[in-house]
């Protein structure tokens, strides 16, 4: 008995950094479901296939580049690659999709959000007839080989890149700090956010910074898309469910507070670590995910650092 709870204790710390690498990219995605909740009160439920489009784009670039490149100069290209394409894809979808449908209700920018969400998934089975590309490892010093590297923490290996992870999301969330709280768009954003319709009477371009806000959004979920990318596998449906799991670290957070869509993406990946290190099977870790979100709607529906509003209807 005392042999297995030390065992036990001995693997702790490798779930909870690797929890805690999982929940950075959570927090990425989740930042963008927050911003664009809190500009114009949408669930963009599309924002996962942004994720998507972003490896896709991040495995272009890969197989463009020279072999002969190093890949600690090809990974950085691949990543500016992967956000611009989330952010061009993201910036199409708000224009074509949810702008002309912005003043017809929730009900149908909701409806609009899953319909494009489900024409990019299929969209993409185009590419290579939907099977799962993935990063060749059999070249030492391949992009491949070096993101599957491990590092040993307590009794296992974390692959090297899932670092890259928190590092990513900590300049990230840095960059946009600064954005919102230092600069004139930043200044445009909050005042959109809080009335939009008083914002226009003084002088702001609501569509430009809806629009920016969307393309700051993409821009993050098709970086985290392809981090996840190389170490795992690029296909079709990979964004659905870390869409879904943002979208719950974003409620769980409070859903359209920034600062609630970090803390709620790391904690739901630390969460997740816990669920597999207490003993719950891996293909069922996703199952934790919706019970943190039933149990925060039931207990404290605006999330851990949200606020109660009340709305004049």
């Amino acid at each position: 008995m005392d042999q297995d709870l030390s065992e036990a204790m001995s693997d702790l710390p490798f779930y909870l950094v690797s929890g805690l690498c999982v929940g950075a990219i959570y927090a990425l995605v989740a930042v963008g479901y927050t911003l664009v909740y809190g500009i114009i009160k949408l669930i963009n439920f599309a924002h996962g296939e942004f994720y998507m489009v972003g490896a896709y784009a991040g495995f272009g670039v890969y197989c463009l580049l020279p072999a002969s490149l190093s890949p600690w100069a090809a990974i950085p290209l691949m990543l500016l690659a992967s956000g611009a394409a989330g952010a061009a894809i993201a910036g199409v979808t708000e224009r074509v999709a949810y702008k002309p449908i912005r003043r017809s209700g929730r009900l149908a920018a909701l409806l609009t959000a899953i319909g494009v969400s489900f024409l990019l998934q299929n969209t993409f089975t185009f590419v290579a007839n939907a099977q799962p590309l993935q990063y060749p490892t059999g070249v030492a010093g391949s992009v491949g080989e070096v993101c599957q590297r491990t590092v040993r923490i307590g009794s296992d290996g974390i692959t090297v890149v899932k670092f890259a992870y928190l590092g990513v999301a900590l300049l990230f969330c840095v960059v946009l700090w600064f954005i919102v709280m230092r600069t004139a768009f930043g200044r445009a954003m909050r005042a959109v956010s809080q009335d939009a319709d008083a914002a226009v009477l003084m002088g702001v371009n609501v569509d430009k910074v809806i629009r920016n806000t969307f393309l700051i959004g993409g821009f993050m979920a098709g970086t985290a898309g392809n981090l996840i990318a190389l170490q795992s596998v690029t296909e079709p449906m990979m964004g659905f469910m870390p869409g879904l799991k943002s979208f719950v670290a974003a409620v769980l957070g409070g859903i359209g507070s920034v600062p609630g869509a970090i803390v709620g993406g790391l904690a739901l990946g630390m969460i997740e670590g816990l669920a597999v290190w207490a003993g719950v099977p891996t293909g069922y870790k996703d199952v934790a995910a919706f019970v943190i979100l039933i149990l925060v709607l039931v207990i404290r529906p605006q999330g851990l650092l949200g606020r109660l509003r009340n709305e004049k209807v």
